[in-house]
């Protein structure tokens, strides 16, 4: 299986070949929200979220799933099962493929605070 990396934004995601052990499943919810701006980053279609240390993962099944990037105005509970791109807010939709996934925030230095901070979109 080859490795599918990319990044929508400030979120990035890489396939596994299997969901960590201990991986505890979830209700589906926003991978990142904008606190000001109402955008968010979420993952629609045929999937499963899963939560361990803090560190979100997914299993997408057989229809594939899509990272989008949407405003929560045009996001209903109904948008969650959908593969359709949804009405785009910055970024261009992902599709994904069945597989495991991890996804995680960029983060970058910052010199002046000696810090590493999340990349706000």
């Amino acid at each position: 299986m080859n490795t599918i990396k990319g990044h929508q934004g400030d979120v990035q995601f890489r396939s596994l070949k299997n969901l960590p052990e201990g991986a505890t499943k979830i209700e589906s919810k926003p991978i990142a929200l904008r606190e000001h701006s109402g955008h968010m980053h979420v993952l629609t279609g045929d999937v499963q979220h899963f939560e361990l240390n803090g560190k979100l993962y997914a299993a997408v099944g057989g229809d594939g799933a899509r990272l989008q990037h949407v405003h929560e105005s045009n996001f209903t509970a109904k948008c969650w099962q959908t593969t359709e791109e949804l009405p785009v807010a910055d970024h261009k939709s992902h599709p994904l493929p069945e597989g495991v996934y991890e996804f995680f925030i960029q983060n970058s230095y910052n010199p002046y605070a000696k810090l590493m901070e999340k990349v706000i979109d």
